[in-house]
């Protein structure tokens, strides 16, 4: 009788495949930290000279940023372009969405809140409102109920 030098034979393997666990839900910190770094890589990447801007003096290389800034403006002042099929001047008007946008921006405001909010109050508003409330009813000694 001859002994085998690898010792004992293992088992054959099954076809059957191990299925994974699945993946567990992303809490609100993973959430917030995806945020931030989407919004590192996005400023990474709109300071990234890469785009030609037409000018005076012929074109000249831009952010992305500054880029899709002048885009914003064309938007909001409307432009006219020549239609290829038809040879007529076709004209874009002004947006008054990207108007109310750039102004806000000028002006260092903040975008109004879109949920739900029908009065228009920005965020910073509505957290100032809050606090104010918040400070008159520990100074009534008003906990917020109503019997």
């Amino acid at each position: 009788m001859s002994k085998d030098k690898d010792g004992p034979k293992l088992p054959p393997k099954s076809d059957k495949k191990i299925i994974p666990s699945p993946p567990k839900a992303p809490t609100i910190g993973d959430k917030i930290r995806a945020g931030q770094l989407l919004s590192n890589h996005l400023r990474r990447i709109a300071q990234e000279e890469t785009e030609f801007i037409a000018g005076p003096d012929g074109d000249k290389m831009a952010t992305k940023a500054e880029a899709l800034a002048r885009l914003m403006f064309k938007l909001a002042l409307g432009w006219e372009e020549d239609d290829i099929k038809t040879g007529k001047k076709k004209v874009h008007n002004p947006s008054a969405g990207m108007i109310a946008l750039i102004w806000d921006r000028i002006e260092g405001r903040s975008v109004p809140l879109a949920s739900g909010d029908k009065q228009g109050r920005t965020l910073p508003k509505k957290v100032s409102e809050e606090s104010k409330n918040r400070l008159n009813r520990m100074v009534t000694g008003d906990n917020g109920d109503t019997d």
